[in-house]
């Protein structure tokens, strides 16, 4: 058998998790490009949005058939709400 522990070294983890000390400059360095990125990422995002949005509309039937008779989507939608709702 080994002399090693099973458990690992409490403090070595907890120090593996901590970023490293810098001064002001470097932090605001860092922050300046994390800022740039999330931007760049939000206004990807927004043209996501905006394409989705322009996609052309189909027209939905106003009624729906089954194999018994034709059903009208409202009244289909209005069987699932609430009753304080209809």
């Amino acid at each position: 058998m080994t002399d090693q522990p099973t458990e690992p070294n409490v403090s070595a983890v907890r120090d593996a998790a901590r970023p490293p000390v810098a001064d002001r400059a470097a932090f605001q360095t860092e922050l300046d490009r994390l800022r740039a990125r999330e931007k760049a990422h939000t206004r990807e995002g927004d043209a996501i949005a905006a394409a989705r949005r322009r996609l052309p509309m189909v027209e939905v039937a106003a009624y729906g058939s089954t194999p018994s008779w034709p059903v009208s989507v409202v009244t289909s939608a209005a069987d699932r709400l609430p009753p304080c709702l209809r």
